[in-house]
This record gives C-alpha cells, sequence and structure tokens, in this order.
C-alpha cells in the first residue's frame, strides 16, 4: 500500500523508486503483483505516461490514509514524552476562523515552535481524508459518522443592530416589531425573509422587513455595523463587535439555537501529539473566553 500510494502521487515508477529507495524494477514487479492478488487493473501505462483507472484512484486515497495512520502511529510514540512537532492542517469557516483562528493559531505556535500549520478556510465541507486535513472546525448538526468530535459548546443566533440605528428607530421588544425595522436578511432571492426565533419556549419561524439581502455574511454584518439595519448573525461572529461597542445585541430572550460547535477529526485510537494538544488548547481557550457557553450536561 505504501509503495502504491507513492506511486498514485509521482505518476511515474521511476519516480516512486526514488522516493522508496528501491529499484524500478521492483516497484513494477509488486505493483503488478498488487494487481494480480485483487484482480483489477490500478495502472495504465500510456506513451504519454502512467496514469491510474477509476479503481486505482479510489483504491490509492484509501492507501494514503492507511500510510499517513501508520505513520502517525509511529511518530506519536516516538514522540512521547519529546517534543511536539510536525505539520498540521486546519480548516474552518471563515467566519469562524475569523473570529476564532488568528489568536488560537499563534498561541499555538508559540507554545509549540516546532509545529508547521497549514490553515484553509473555506465555505466548502472539506474531506478530512480525501483531502489530508488534520481538523476541523464544523458548526451546526454533525453528519459525517467516520469522525469524531469534541464538542466546544452549543451555537446560537444573535440578533444585532449598530448603536446609532437603534438610537434613531428604536429598540425592538418582541420579534414582531421588527415588521417596522430594516432587516438584513442573509437569503436566496427567491425566498420568503424568515427568521428563527424561540417564543414562548417554542422555536418559531417568523417573517421580517428585508429591504437589503445578501448572499455573503460577513459583508451583512459590516452593513450593520454601518447603519443599515438589523442583522441575524451567529453569536460568535457578533461577539467581537457587540464588545467593541460596534453592535448592539437585541431580543436575546429569543435567540435560537441552530447545533453546536465542534473540532472534528478522523477517529484515531491514538492521536498525534500536535493534533491533541491543538484540542486541549482549542477547549481550554474556549472555555477560558467564554467565546461559547459549556455544553450543557
Amino acid at each position: 500500500m505504501r509503495l502504491f500510494a507513492a506511486v498514485a502521487t509521482e505518476l511515474s515508477y521511476t519516480a516512486a523508486a526514488e522516493t522508496l529507495g528501491i529499484t524500478r524494477q521492483t516497484v513494477a514487479q509488486r505493483i503488478a503483483a498488487l494487481e494480480s492478488e485483487l484482480g483489477v487493473r490500478l495502472v495504465q501505462r500510456t506513451p504519454r505516461g502512467t496514469r491510474l483507472t477509476e479503481v486505482g484512484k479510489s483504491y490509492a486515497s484509501r492507501c494514503a490514509e492507511i500510510v499517513r495512520m501508520a505513520d502517525e502511529a509511529n511518530q506519536s510514540i516516538a514522540e512521547t514524552g519529546g517534543p511536539v512537532r510536525g505539520a498540521l492542517r486546519i480548516t474552518a469557516d471563515p467566519l469562524f476562523g475569523e473570529a476564532f483562528l488568528a489568536d488560537l493559531v499563534h498561541d499555538y505556535q508559540r507554545e509549540y515552535p516546532a509545529v508547521d500549520v497549514e490553515l484553509l478556510l473555506t465555505e466548502r465541507k472539506v474531506d478530512l481524508i480525501e483531502e489530508g486535513f488534520d481538523l476541523a472546525f464544523r458548526v451546526g448538526a454533525m453528519s459525517d459518522s467516520a469522525l469524531v468530535a469534541t464538542q466546544l459548546g452549543p451555537a446560537s443566533m444573535s440578533y444585532c443592530a449598530s448603536p446609532s440605528y437603534l438610537e434613531a428607530r428604536g429598540r425592538p421588544r418582541h420579534p414582531n416589531d421588527l415588521a417596522k425595522h430594516d432587516c438584513i436578511a442573509l437569503l436566496p432571492v427567491q425566498s420568503a425573509s424568515r427568521w428563527l426565533f424561540v417564543v414562548d419556549g417554542h422555536p418559531r419561524w417568523l417573517a421580517i422587513h428585508s429591504r437589503l439581502r445578501v448572499n455573503h455574511l460577513p459583508t451583512a454584518r459590516r452593513l450593520a455595523v454601518a447603519d443599515s439595519g438589523i442583522v441575524n448573525l451567529p453569536t460568535f461572529a457578533a461577539k467581537p463587535l457587540v464588545e467593541a461597542g460596534l453592535l448592539e445585541v437585541v431580543l436575546p430572550e429569543f435567540q435560537a439555537p441552530f447545533g453546536d460547535v465542534r473540532l472534528v477529526y478522523l477517529g484515531r485510537a491514538l492521536l498525534a501529539p500536535r493534533i491533541k494538544s491543538f484540542i486541549d488548547m482549542s477547549v481550554e481557550r474556549f472555555r477560558r473566553d467564554s467565546l461559547l457557553p459549556p455544553p450543557e450536561d
């Protein structure tokens, strides 16, 4: 599997042989033996070079993950009691990353200078196995049973506006009051503008008056700061601006939960020290700074 993963990465028997420190003939013989054992063709040789079959591509991703797990298990044992080192690949939603991760990653690398960090902020849900990432911050329901999750806390939405907007237009006391306000909606153009509230202990979708609709949450947040109206933001995204006095929370007693914030990773029995140390620091930091309320028992 290690040999085939090298061939899949290099798409060259010669380059794979150099990487593994063996002869090209040995690579060719072992690939042929592997194909014979599996009863499928994994590699096709053409005048233009080496390429993987569709079956080969699927098998290569699994081989690469098994090799990675084996290497990390060996590294975990070797590093027991020693310095935390290696490369750590993390992904998160851009808004979440903006709110949390710059300071966290900075402090982590200051404490563990032998760890190199790659941070990918994307709205796309990254496949940790296929794309070789160690950790992902996820907000909302957990759907991938192949991943293990450390819960950081429940998530909720906050309804916010700039202090100057609220001074001019008044502060709503009930969700029904939003009909008299300008609201910044984040919905498809064809959809009705509705926000979720907790009213009398029950979640309810209520219509809002939206003179402005955008499909980008950071832009909606900036518009709210610029006095354009009331916006519905994840609480973690609103908190820094609320603390800075740029936004004010309204209708806090009607805030609705929308799942949990989790740090997810592959279900490995033995985590590499760099992964475990980052998880531990993340949990400690979120609790210490009260960025999220603690999980309910």
